[in-house]
């Protein structure tokens, strides 16, 4: 059984803080508050992603590839495709784990019940476009690299700040992707989440959140892909 670092966790939740917005405009203004507007326009979100992992005590990261699909107000699906099969699933009243075990897929108890669905209510109201005037959580600053909008989150907490000392959200300068995001832990160790196949304000199969019998990736993946822009 494998259940996902919390830490990991978080952050490839945290992306969904950023999503892209249909009908960007070609040079918004960097401010936070302009961010969280777009946010607030963004219904549903797919994303196909590569993780890795980089520790200081392996020469080589750990790379893991998958699928992420949010949808209001605090749906999650996060998909685990290579190099093990897993789903973590909230249908924003609960959560579910399942592994592929044996050609099927098995439901397991993660442990991460309470502690997913509050930062899944957390979520839920920065996708509603609260984000900018809520600085309780993370202090934010936005910057322009190398032609990207850098979104950086600093924890206020001092519990989550002994987890990780920022999280760096790599924002399209026209706000139409969510490019990377990456996790830096005390210590120098980060994580690194790249992303592509990016769909917006799609409609999610029936059973894409089921925390009974989730439906299959596949039918998720197309509906997204024949999406109209």
């Amino acid at each position: 059984m494998r259940i996902p670092d919390r830490k990991i966790m978080l952050c490839s939740l945290l992306l969904a803080i950023f999503p892209p917005r249909a009908g960007a405009q070609t040079n918004p203004p960097a401010s936070l508050e302009n961010i969280s507007a777009a946010m607030s326009r963004a219904r549903t979100l797919f994303m196909r992603f590569v993780q890795e992992r980089h520790l200081s005590l392996f020469n080589e990261p750990l790379r893991s590839e998958g699928f992420l699909c949010f949808q209001k107000p605090g749906r999650i699906r996060w998909e685990t495709t290579v190099p093990y099969k897993s789903i973590l699933v909230s249908d924003g009243f609960g959560t579910a784990q399942f592994e592929w075990m044996d050609g099927k897929w098995t439901k397991l108890d993660s442990g991460l019940g309470d502690a997913l669905q509050n930062v899944m209510s957390q979520i839920a109201g920065v996708m509603d476009g609260r984000y900018a005037n809520d600085r309780r959580s993370y202090a934010a600053t936005v910057t322009n690299i190398a032609g990207d909008l850098v979104v950086t989150l600093v924890p206020q907490n001092e519990t989550v700040r002994t987890m990780m000392a920022a999280i760096e959200v790599h924002l399209a300068a026209d706000l139409k992707e969510t490019r990377r995001v990456v996790l830096r832990e005390n210590g120098g160790d980060y994580t690194d989440i790249r992303f592509s196949e990016q769909s917006v304000n799609f409609e999610p199969p029936a059973g894409t959140f089921d925390r009974g019998a989730p439906v299959d990736i596949g039918k998720i993946r197309s509906a997204a892909a024949n999406a109209k822009p």
